[in-house]
């Protein structure tokens, strides 16, 4: 909940580890695993991670659209909605300060 915490770890690279233990979750599936996971990534403030971070998570995150537990293609779904929308309100909110 920290914030300052949640950056310190988007800086350190905890994108790209997020990122690899979802993948390898995913091919073992380990649905809990990928399941919490997906709850981490709800709770990051991921406008502020690098955008390769950002690209490589949601390749992980789009490949779960259409994993075999509706949970979890559910979950990945309104992620990806939710990114979707956070960042197009804040290209609305860039483009107004120019």
């Amino acid at each position: 909940q920290d914030s300052s915490v949640l950056i310190w770890f988007l800086s350190k690279g905890g994108v790209l580890i997020l990122k690899t233990w979802l993948s390898q979750a995913a091919v073992e599936e380990q649905t809990s695993v990928i399941l919490l996971i997906l709850k981490v990534l709800c709770h990051l403030p991921l406008h502020k991670a690098s955008p390769e971070n950002m690209s490589a998570i949601l390749q992980s995150v789009n490949g779960l659209r259409f994993y075999r537990t509706s949970d979890i293609s559910n979950r990945a779904k309104g992620l990806l909605s939710r990114w979707t929308k956070l960042f197009a309100k804040i290209q609305a909110m860039k483009k107004q300060n120019r």
